[in-house]
């Protein structure tokens, strides 16, 4: 039967929903922009600025001369990445402006625009832009898009369960602003922390008097890597005695579909890497893209490419974290970078740690640590509810929707 699961009680006695082909529902539109010699004050939107699965434009660049033709949008069109689309890349701007020609531009067609960019969200049409053309670069294929049939309501409930989900996703954006105001936060407290660290780091020979700048003034000192942390040189074979993790922008993680290279493996001798809780480790190739952090998984192997280090005793392990992984020692670290291709392009272990970075005493260090822990928690309990959020609307969406 042609009726979502929930419906509202104003809408219970309209009838069934009425079964209408996508091409339809929505307009195509096909409306060029090629870029002139001259500027244009036009906002474009690349595929790169669309966060998957959320409809955030995370960004915009300016149009140059020596673009592709691109598509025009105007303010309230429903945008969809049909490049590789179980990428989930969708948004509806709320300005006009012109995007990729890897995106699809539609309009409302016996579909209200609102209701549209619902529409596209759910699991049906999803599984509808799934049967792409094209295999290295897959892309969602109109024809087919456009044939699949949708049932849906009057325009008065399509109006009506619009307004009810974009009330879900406002709710989700306002999380996210919250979110984003708590980093800022965490990050200018611990810029204030670590200005001892930065002046010292940047001259070695300033005088570190603390003054206002930093709650731990005083008792700071330049220290090689080195003589904080030793390389672990431990391996195992993939038996069952460790679990197998990936290192990624993430963190230390349990290993998934997603980052399963053991196809590439030619025998089942190959030796992985231990990593132990707390270690510090890095992905030489990767430090570019900030690949480092502190193993908070526990015990477990991955490749060994990777790099990771014990922390020496007298030093707090969450405290060399946060001096690891500031933008000021990456970018010391990447001028050692080595390699002629840039995706290759890393840095050695033994490189690294010929670094120094400044360290207080180790109570000065735990304290630290452990504001930033507090910080993070706090963010992590806001991410936990925007995820709950997510989840929630996507529920929803099955089931108000068919």
């Amino acid at each position: 039967m042609n009726n979502p699961h929930l419906r509202f009680p104003r809408f219970a006695g309209s009838g069934p929903w009425t079964p209408v082909p996508f091409g339809a529902l929505a307009v195509l539109k096909n409306d060029k922009f090629t870029p002139g010699p001259s500027p244009s004050a036009l906002p474009c939107i690349e595929l790169e600025h669309l966060e998957p699965g959320t409809g955030t434009i995370l960004g915009q660049t300016e149009i140059s001369p020596g673009m592709t033709v691109k598509n025009r949008f105007e303010k309230g069109d429903v945008l969809f990445g049909k490049l590789r689309p179980g990428l989930r890349k969708f948004a509806r701007p709320d300005f006009s402006g012109v995007c990729s020609q890897e995106i699809w531009v539609l309009s409302g067609g016996l579909a209200d625009n609102g209701f549209l960019f619902q529409l596209i969200q759910t699991d049906r049409f999803f599984r509808a832009s799934m049967e792409t053309t094209g295999t290295r670069m897959p892309r969602a294929d109109w024809k087919r898009v456009s044939e699949t049939v949708f049932p849906v309501p009057s325009p008065e409930e399509q109006r009506y369960l619009a307004a009810f989900l974009s009330a879900a996703d406002e709710e989700i954006q306002a999380r996210r602003q919250v979110i984003a105001c708590l980093k800022m936060r965490r990050e200018g407290i611990l810029q204030k922390l670590f200005a001892p660290a930065e002046a010292l780091e940047a001259s070695p020979a300033a005088v570190m008097s603390g003054g206002d700048a930093s709650p731990f003034p005083g008792s700071w000192r330049l220290l090689s890597l080195s003589s904080i942390l030793t390389e672990r040189r431990e391996y195992a074979r993939k038996d069952g005695s460790y679990p197998h993790v990936s290192l990624t922008k993430d963190g230390v993680i349990p290993k998934t579909a997603r980052y399963n290279r053991d196809f590439l493996v030619k025998t089942e001798e190959k030796s992985y890497k231990i990593t132990r809780l707390d270690d510090i480790c890095f992905n030489p190739a990767n430090l570019k893209f900030g690949v480092i952090c502190r193993n908070r998984l526990g015990d477990g192997i991955f490749s060994p490419i990777y790099a990771a280090f014990s922390v020496n005793s007298g030093f707090d392990p969450g405290f060399v974290e946060l001096s690891v992984t500031r933008s000021s020692f990456l970018n010391r670290a990447l001028r050692y970078q080595e390699g002629t291709v840039y995706e290759r392009m890393s840095v050695r272990p033994e490189r690294l740690i010929s670094l120094a970075i400044a360290v207080p005493g180790p109570d000065i260090q735990r304290e630290i640590a452990g504001i930033a822990d507090l910080l993070e928690r706090q963010i992590q309990a806001e991410e936990a509810v925007l995820d709950d959020l997510r989840k929630r609307k996507q529920g929803l969406l099955q089931e108000v929707l068919l």
